[in-house]
């Protein structure tokens, strides 16, 4: 119940470096509030849309296909509040952190909040060379962990990629980055079932 392209665009005259370089350097900087609209495949290679909204308070919710929505809800302690949705079938459950773990979903908010997977073990990351996309310019990087190679352009003043590439095809594509205008609502239309499922998932 809790289960969740694009231009290929040449880069810019940029010497590469060699250096590897820390998640920080790399993906630090700004975390500003925005809308963010994207593509990505699906199981069958057909273009979906993904969108994505954060504020200034890092709050996000990010909707894929039109099926399914994820929101996020920062927490002082670490604990972390999310909202699973299924826009189809009108159903949510609130879960925390700790209980996705529990059933082996191991997120961490800085990934949900830059649309980037943050490895969880040891990764090598490898500064390429620069571009400009349709929704602006972008510094590729390459990210090697657990045997997986994958290509990320990122953009520092967004705080999101703005392409993405794995296993040589492109997995995300940013076609539209604006600044937040609205954050969407947190109440659930009338009708739907909500379901807190850390009744479910807590020990005993």
């Amino acid at each position: 119940m809790l289960a969740l392209a694009g231009a290929l665009l040449a880069p810019l005259a940029l010497a590469a470096s060699a250096a590897p370089a820390t998640w920080d350097e790399a993906f630090g900087g700004a975390r500003p509030a925005l809308h963010v609209t994207a593509t990505y495949p699906d199981a069958q290679g057909r273009a979906q849309t993904l969108e994505f909204w954060r504020d200034a308070s890092g709050r996000v919710v990010r909707r894929t296909g039109g099926r399914a929505e994820l929101r996020l809800i920062p927490s002082p302690d670490g604990e972390d509040a999310y909202q699973l949705l299924n826009l189809q079938r009108r159903t949510a459950f609130d879960v925390h952190r700790v209980n996705l773990f529990r059933v082996g979903i191991f997120t961490d908010r800085w990934s949900v909040q830059h649309l980037l997977d943050k490895p969880a073990g040891a990764y090598t990351l490898t500064r390429l060379a620069a571009a400009v996309t349709p929704a602006g310019p972008c510094m590729w990087w390459k990210l090697s962990s657990a045997g997986r190679v994958s290509e990320v352009c990122w953009s520092q003043r967004s705080g999101v990629p703005l392409l993405l590439r794995s296993g040589g095809r492109t997995v995300l594509s940013v076609t539209k980055l604006d600044p937040l205008g609205h954050f969407p609502a947190a109440a659930l239309p009338e009708g739907w079932q909500q379901y807190d499922a850390d009744e479910d998932l807590a020990p005993d």
